[in-house]
């Protein structure tokens, strides 16, 4: 897949100070994921292609079978080894408050935080995103929040469009951004066939 981008208060550059192959290394995964037919395919794929580089995970997807899909390419291992080598603290929205939410995902970059978040639900999920990389940011833990949305599910999931109604998407989440008034750094990426 081919993905758009758009840099809330961070950009290539400040991206880059934190692991200079961090952007190459998402367009990397994105790139790799296969034309799916469902929402959950796509999740499933992702969760594959990070935990394959070293990304931990809050919690394995639904349906996820033991070893990968065909056309993923990643490493043969086992969903329970995976599960072993997970730091879930990583994915952990606050560790002051009593929010007991966590992001999808999260890695650190020589002790900085990013997390991110796969979302294809709607456009109120995607704000409990948004709220979560501006907790973890205010306890000065994140030093970058990565939001993956579809650019245009009407279009690639043209087959299902009732399942796309109040879907978030590329769009609405970059006018979204600047007008809820967020400091913290977040990429957004839209992912298109």
């Amino acid at each position: 897949m081919k993905c758009d981008h758009y840099f809330h208060h961070c950009s290539k550059e400040y991206i880059e100070t934190i692991d200079s192959s961090l952007i190459s290394e998402v367009v990397h995964v994105i790139s790799k994921l296969p034309t799916r037919q469902t929402q959950a395919e796509i999740n499933r794929d992702l969760w594959w292609l990070l935990t394959d580089r070293g990304w931990s995970y809050d919690t394995a997807p639904a349906g996820l079978p033991e070893s990968p899909p065909n056309g993923i390419d990643v490493k043969i291992i086992a969903v329970s080894e995976r599960k072993r080598e997970r730091e879930r603290s990583l994915c952990r929205t606050s560790t002051t408050i009593d929010a007991k939410w966590h992001a999808d995902f999260g890695r650190t970059y020589v002790g900085k935080l990013v997390q991110m978040e796969a979302q294809f639900g709607t456009v109120e999920s995607m704000f409990k995103d948004f709220c979560g990389f501006r907790i973890a940011n205010y306890e000065k833990r994140l030093a970058l929040g990565i939001e993956i949305v579809m650019s245009e599910p009407n279009v690639y999931f043209a087959h299902r469009k009732g399942a796309v109604t109040g879907m978030a998407y590329f769009e609405v989440a970059k006018k979204t951004l600047p007008a809820i008034g967020l400091d913290c750094p977040i990429w957004l990426i839209g992912i298109r066939e």
